[in-house]
């Protein structure tokens, strides 16, 4: 077993994680009904491609803000960014839904708004993830993993509520929805259950005079570049993070909208039934004592890269069989990307880390749905889907290039990060 997980108490037996973990999830439960639910109202007002590319590409475009706002957590703690960023959300959401009634929701408002909905996530997300480690210092890459288990999860419920719920109560009423959920976690905070505030001088910057925050975000890269068993896990992700970021996600309900002409309902039932699969990448990874990263991308570098190529096949049970395969080990390839992490890394990086690394992936993840179109118009929809299975084949020759460097012992048992830039093998 795993050194940090030997003899800790599982998460769920320390109170604090279960109130905490509850209003993460009733807030994952709102972002994924917004997921699904905004680009089929998009699709509803506009019938565009394009459009519903633009508004998946502001998720990933806010990842290019987080080295910024992990440098700032790390310096001045988790808490500067929690309560704000879900205020951000709320007030940014209510808006939108505002001018929705009123009839004013045009394109400009929909991405001004949309895109403050997303700043206030991700100030939120960098908050909470840098805190994980001190609210549960015992247990820190397994609390990690299982909210990660609770994020799928609530990939699954968020579809079928909208399946259910555009029935019942409109689109607009799932956006009201997603606006209350921003309340959990601000009663999680109420309630006494957040990061603990950061004692002064631990920034370790010390006397005289405090560094840039360039100079910070710098310091965290040469600790992570150090650091082979994650550097190489996520250099290999990346282009796996591109043919499965928002802006896939997008087209895809657009291809089974559009291509295969399946009802809004069977939209979002279709991806209800993948997010089972991608429940059990993730909880697979979260239960194990060793993860073997390696053979985790291994295997979802050759599965995700088959299911782009057979996605093209003209039939639409072995899209959706397919869809499953897909977010199964997408699922397990994000859970060890966002475990090692916490796991590997000293707690006072872990903001610029996930900063960076949300750097790294949201730029292929950023890029896609502005491609995407463009392939889409030139090609057609097929082309699509072999253009994101080439791209997602990339991850192996990172796995040849890196394989000889990184041995499945080196990446499972937990060491100190240091300066050494010998290779872990």
């Amino acid at each position: 077993m795993d050194q940090q997980t030997a003899g800790a108490p599982a998460p769920w037996r320390d109170r604090r994680f279960v109130v905490f973990a509850t209003g993460n999830f009733v807030n994952n439960l709102g972002e994924a009904s917004y997921k699904v639910g905004l680009p089929l109202f998009v699709y509803e007002l506009t019938g565009s491609l394009t459009t519903m590319s633009l508004l998946a590409a502001l998720a990933p475009f806010m990842l290019l803000l987080s080295p910024w706002l992990g440098a700032i957590v790390d310096r001045w703690g988790p808490r500067v960014f929690v309560v704000p960023g879900l205020l951000v959300q709320l007030a940014a959401a209510v808006a939108l839904n505002l001018a929705v009634l009123a009839g004013h929701a045009s394109t400009a408002v929909l991405f001004v708004l949309g895109a403050l909905v997303q700043l206030g996530g991700e100030m939120y997300r960098t908050g909470w993830i840098a805190g994980v480690a001190t609210m549960f210092p015992r247990n820190a890459a397994r609390s990690r993993a299982v909210l990660s288990s609770l994020f799928v999860t609530s990939n699954i419920v968020g579809p079928l509520l909208v399946a259910v719920g555009v029935g019942l109560v409109g689109y607009l009423g799932l956006l009201w929805f997603n606006a209350a959920t921003f309340l959990a976690p601000i009663a999680v905070w109420l309630m006494g259950v957040h990061p603990p505030a950061k004692e002064r001088g631990a920034d370790g910057a010390g006397p005289g005079r405090r560094p840039t925050l360039v100079r910070d975000i710098l310091d965290g890269w040469h600790v992570m570049r150090a650091e082979k068993r994650v550097l190489y896990v996520q250099l290999t992700s990346l282009p796996l993070h591109f043919v499965s970021g928002v802006g896939v996600l997008s087209f895809m309900v657009w291809y089974l909208r559009d291509h295969w002409h399946m009802s809004a309902s069977g939209v979002s039932t279709a991806q209800a039934v993948a997010n089972v699969g991608a429940l059990a990448g993730s909880v697979y990874i979260a239960a194990r004592a060793r993860t073997r990263p390696r053979i985790v991308l291994a295997g979802a570098a050759v599965v995700m890269t088959g299911a782009l190529f057979a996605m093209a096949l003209p039939s639409t049970w072995v899209f959706i069989a397919c869809m499953v395969a897909f977010f199964t080990m997408r699922s397990a390839m994000t859970a060890v990307t966002a475990m090692i992490v916490v796991k590997y890394l000293p707690p006072e990086v872990v903001g610029r880390a996930e900063g960076l690394f949300n750097l790294m992936s949201g730029l292929p993840i950023l890029l896609a749905p502005l491609l995407i179109p463009l392939v889409q118009g030139t090609w057609g929809d097929v082309a699509v889907l072999l253009f994101l299975g080439a791209a997602a084949g990339l991850s192996l020759l990172c796995l040849v290039r890196f394989w000889p460097h990184w041995s499945d012992g080196d990446a499972t048992h937990p060491a100190p990060a240091t300066g050494d830039e010998t290779p872990v093998g």
